[in-house]
């Protein structure tokens, strides 16, 4: 019997940590220890068990209705969103690359995201949309994900297609070091669209977590998104300020201020270099009153 639970522990080793809940189990033989150079195992039979794995830099530890605590060295994430603003019908435009104050260094250091990461580039990837800010969050289900279950933060690309990656415009991003308990549900935050958070759990497959906001309806939590063309959802334009409410505040305070320019600028909501009516007839009345919907 022992031998048999051992073999079936490092056979779940070899294939990639994924687990996020195991059912306790209570055995009904002896207990022991047993060690390779890559990994150690004691256990007590014959009462609820309590077990301790530890293999690199995956430690797994159970015990009678414990949850699970997985740390794992480092894991990619795959997603698609679109924004409502720069969104052509197809794809999304990527007009705002070409100006000359297009930022190198992630712009997401200022209230309200507080983020200190240093993401930066020297010259901006072809097909990139904009900076955007993805958030993790650890919690057993999306309406309890709040800002107390992030465990991590980092910038990246939305890309013309919607694909979200890395600073060189190809990979996907990698977070490394996580402690995962539940299960991870993602937060897209942009400089002047709401954000949103996955209704669901992301997806793992062999180390990637994967999630599609943009198809089918219901990806954002609480109906978050808006259907910016037939079967296609989008993250909401028009929350200049950030506020996360598109409100008078959005036009009278920034779009107001800052009409007739050109350049990076929040009151720009389709994103096309130029802060215009286009911008408040399009994009912010439709929307005024609309909300983020993402757990504070």
């Amino acid at each position: 019997m022992k031998n048999i639970y051992l073999i079936t522990l490092f056979l779940g080793l070899s294939t990639g940590i994924a687990w996020q809940s195991v059912s306790p189990d209570v055995l009904t033989s002896s207990g022991g220890y047993d060690e390779s150079p890559n990994a150690s195992l004691s256990w007590s039979l014959g009462e609820p068990s309590t077990e301790t794995f530890n293999a690199g830099g995956i430690i797994l530890t159970q015990g009678f209705q414990q949850p699970i605590i997985i740390s794992i060295t480092g894991i990619d994430l795959e997603m698609f969103a679109f924004l409502e603003g720069p969104f052509n019908g197809m794809n999304m435009n990527t007009s705002l690359t070409g100006l000359s104050d297009f930022p190198l260094l992630q712009p997401y250091s200022l209230s309200p995201w507080n983020y200190p990461g240093t993401e930066q580039v020297i010259t901006i990837p072809a097909g990139v949309v904009d900076w955007i800010l993805v958030e993790l969050r650890d919690a057993p289900s999306a309406v309890s994900a709040t800002a107390a279950t992030v465990i991590a933060r980092q910038a990246a690309f939305l890309m013309n297609d919607g694909s979200i990656k890395n600073l060189d415009g190809t990979g996907n991003q990698q977070f490394d070091n996580l402690t995962i308990q539940h299960s991870l549900f993602a937060v897209i935050y942009h400089r002047n669209h709401l954000a949103v958070m996955s209704a669901n759990p992301l997806t793992e497959i062999g180390g990637v977590y994967s999630y599609d906001f943009t198809s089918p309806s219901g990806q954002a939590y609480n109906d978050g998104q808006k259907e910016i063309t037939a079967g296609i959802w989008g993250m909401y334009a028009g929350d200049a300020n950030a506020s996360g409410l598109i409100d008078i505040t959005d036009k009278d305070i920034v779009w107001e201020s800052q009409s007739g320019r050109k350049g990076y600028m929040g009151g720009d909501m389709d994103m096309n270099t130029q802060t215009d009516n286009r911008d408040k007839n399009d994009f912010w009345i439709p929307n005024i009153g609309t909300e983020s919907q993402v757990p504070e």
